[in-house]
């Protein structure tokens, strides 16, 4: 009986030991830091009759996702290809969607686009649409920084929702803080 017993409190010190040193050294490991999303692809080859072709990255079927500066998700997209020259990442066939802080989902539709390749600020053109619960939004250019968080600005809107269309060369459209400021020259129609 007393090898039995003691083979039991062997087991379960060693046991404690083995849990303790799992999160001893679990807790020592480095935090795992982002890393650049462009690097990690293999760059297309470019087909080409030149000689020296400049290559620049390119990505297909990317899933983009872009946040405040307090780290709020405001945008998750799906972007056909993107093209990294510099600081500036240029996007092309861009569907997905524009979170609000509060929850509001909004979809998203663009030809093109460029971005800022710290993922800080965005800019969707020609032919931006973003359709919400009750209003479909069609401007020529959206803009979107991080600072700003759920803030768009652009220009030449044209809103269609259930009871009111309207016309507008600039705006700024915040959901959170009571819908869209129109300044310069806007004209409306109600239903």
């Amino acid at each position: 009986m007393q090898k039995t017993t003691k083979t039991i409190i062997t087991l379960v010190i060693c046991t404690v030991i083995i849990t303790v040193l799992f999160f001893v050294f679990r807790s020592l490991r480095p935090q795992a830091k982002p890393i650049p999303l462009l690097p990690l692809v293999h760059e297309e080859e470019v087909q080409s009759g030149e000689a020296n072709p400049v290559e620049t990255p390119r990505l297909k079927g990317v899933r983009i996702s872009l946040f405040d500066r307090t780290r709020y998700l405001n945008w998750k997209l799906d972007v056909e290809q993107v093209v990294e020259e510099g600081e500036v990442c240029f996007l092309s066939g861009i569907k997905g969607e524009y979170y609000t802080v509060s929850g509001q989902k909004y979809l998203v539709e663009a030809a093109e686009g460029q971005m800022g390749s710290d993922f800080t600020w965005l800019r969707l053109f020609p032919d931006v649409v973003i359709i919400g619960e009750e209003l479909k939004l069609q401007a020529a250019e959206a803009n979107w920084d991080a600072e700003s968080g759920a803030e768009i600005s652009g220009r030449q809107l044209q809103v269609a929702g259930e009871k009111v269309t309207l016309h507008a060369e600039e705006f700024t459209f915040n959901p959170e803080e009571g819908g869209m400021v129109l300044p310069g020259e806007s004209s409306w129609s109600f239903r």
